[in-house]
């Protein structure tokens, strides 16, 4: 035929060589036996006094919920002092309510978050955060 065509194949004609691929053999299944981790023995110390801490956190959490959600008053003198930047006059208002876990107030134009944080004799162990909008 023409020089520019090329046989690659038997009984096959085609202007483009055909590339002859070679491919690895697939590999050997390899079999692992599982292993055993081994880990320390449990002690729940820790877990139940993080578990106390968080009730006491809680229930402080409640009482400062409970006081935003019924006094009127209450909710917009914490919202103005918030918006107007007035920090130590929003933590001395959220003092005031009884709360025995004084929580981190920050807010943005959009609403007020509180965290509140157990320390433990060691470290600290939990901690609790609220996110509350008005926008």
């Amino acid at each position: 035929m023409f020089p520019h065509y090329y046989y690659g194949r038997r009984n096959s004609i085609s202007r483009y060589p055909q590339p002859v691929c070679h491919f690895p053999p697939p590999p050997r299944q390899l079999y692992y036996t599982a292993s055993v981790r081994q880990f320390p023995s449990v002690n729940p110390a820790t877990f139940m006094s993080s578990a106390k801490h968080m009730q006491d956190l809680m229930s402080d959490a409640r009482s400062l919920l409970d006081r935003m959600a019924t006094s009127k008053q209450f909710s917009n003198d914490l919202m103005s002092a918030a918006q107007q930047s007035q920090t130590k006059k929003a933590e001395e208002m959220i003092k005031a309510t009884g709360i025995k876990s004084q929580p981190r107030v920050t807010y943005t134009p959009d609403g007020l978050t509180l965290v509140f944080e157990a320390k433990d004799d060691h470290a600290q162990c939990c901690s609790l955060t609220l996110k509350l909008r008005w926008m």
